[in-house]
């Protein structure tokens, strides 16, 4: 579960240079100039994923043979990873562009505010909401879910955190807001290793977190009580697929790499096919908590989605491209941060409406509920982007580099 904001990204006419036989020699590097229709496709996939996975897959049906088949969506929850590789990859490359600038940190983090603080200050005032209650009730729609994190942790974005040292996600409403947390943490970070660090050192210490990360979450699975669960919800265990997203912003911005690139186009497809074969088993090590998960799962995953986010930017395959740039599709991934924030509260409401009339555990109510908060959540997110998000995200890029 992670969030990826909107921000410009990049691809410098790759489609009309290549439409008039230009080499790929001849094609500039990419830079923050222009939008990468592609990438908002694939944020799409990526939220898209984590609708299935809360509103399908983790259903568990009486049924033998639809528990059978609700397996193959089991790894619908690492949506979060692609949101990981997509976050490292386009913040990274703003910042690489920005480097020289007097206002960097300035305008990095005026935009960052004006993207994220305004919606999620506005969920966190609804959530706060349930103090103001007598033991948490919330009437005829049944109690509130228990909450063991502070309060005060979700106002500073450390709720990963606590999360970690208490092995729980605490209240379901703001339990997808752990992955906010690692973003806000990583985007403190970033910035100054970006500023401080260049060309092939910052790739070594790029690729030196992307090795340490699964040797930090080992050591966590084997000496700390909750190691699995800190596994999954801390930033320095997550480092790996951001690190990676980063590290492909480097490269499409290194004039031999992105020849590289783009000259062995066909090996990064067959790369990638190779990666996706080992989804086949991690499929059935679907639990994101599991052993193998925590251990070489989550890097393996984001290798995967480093592959898909390459070949979505050089542009290897006409057909894969025409479904990245689906109208649809894009338009989802428009609205991928609301709908993070919100699908989990209003899913659960429509289930607990249901369950008013119906048994709230049956596998139907579940899955009648969790459509109904779906689209409410899609509603809301439309409404929210167009009136809301969007204008201050203006407001955002007012302040320039």
């Amino acid at each position: 579960m992670a969030t990826i904001p909107q921000e410009v990204s990049s691809l410098p006419v790759l489609e009309a240079a290549s439409s008039e036989g230009a080499a790929p020699s001849d094609l500039p590097v990419i830079d923050s100039s222009t939008r990468i229709p592609a990438l908002d496709g694939l944020r799409g996939i990526a939220i898209l994923l984590v609708l299935l996975c809360h509103s399908v897959f983790e259903l568990y049906p009486n049924s033998v043979f639809f528990s059978r088949l609700l397996i193959v969506g089991r790894l619908t929850w690492s949506g979060v990873d692609l949101f990981f590789v997509l976050s490292g990859f386009l913040i990274g490359g703003i910042l690489l562009d920005a480097k020289a600038s007097p206002r960097y940190f300035k305008t990095f983090y005026a935009r960052r505010a004006y993207r994220i603080l305004p919606l999620y200050v506005v969920v966190l005032a609804l959530f706060s909401l349930r103090y103001l209650t007598s033991h948490g009730s919330a009437g005829p729609l049944g109690s509130f879910s228990h909450s063991s994190i502070p309060w005060v942790s979700y106002v500073t974005l450390t709720q990963n955190v606590w999360m970690a040292w208490l092995g729980t996600f605490g209240a379901g409403a703001m339990a997808a807001t752990w992955s906010l947390a690692v973003e806000e943490q990583f985007y403190l970070t970033v910035p100054l290793v970006i500023r401080k660090i260049s060309g092939s050192r910052l790739a070594f210490v790029l690729l030196a977190i992307i090795v340490a990360a699964p040797v930090l979450r080992t050591a966590l699975h084997i000496f700390f009580e909750h190691g699995n669960f800190a596994s999954y919800v801390l930033t320095p265990c997550r480092a790996d697929s951001l690190s990676c997203g980063v590290l492909c912003s480097l490269l499409v911005r290194t004039l031999r790499w992105w020849k590289f690139l783009l000259s062995h186009r066909s090996a990064l497809c067959w790369l990638t096919g190779f990666l996706s074969l080992g989804l086949i088993p991690l499929t059935f090590k679907g639990d994101e908590l599991s052993t193998t998960m925590v251990t070489v799962g989550y890097s393996w995953l984001a290798f995967f989605y480093t592959g898909c986010l390459l070949i979505a930017i050089t542009g290897v395959n006409a057909t894969i491209q025409r479904i990245l740039c689906n109208r649809s599709l894009m338009q989802l991934g428009t609205l991928a941060y609301c709908t993070y924030l919100l699908h989990f509260p209003l899913m659960e409401a429509s289930r607990r409406f249901l369950g008013l009339r119906f048994a709230y555990s049956s596998i139907s109510t579940q899955f009648v509920g969790g459509l109904i908060g779906v689209l409410l959540t899609l509603g809301v997110a439309k409404l929210s982007w167009s009136f809301f998000e969007k204008p201050l995200l203006r407001r955002g890029h007012a302040y320039k580099y």
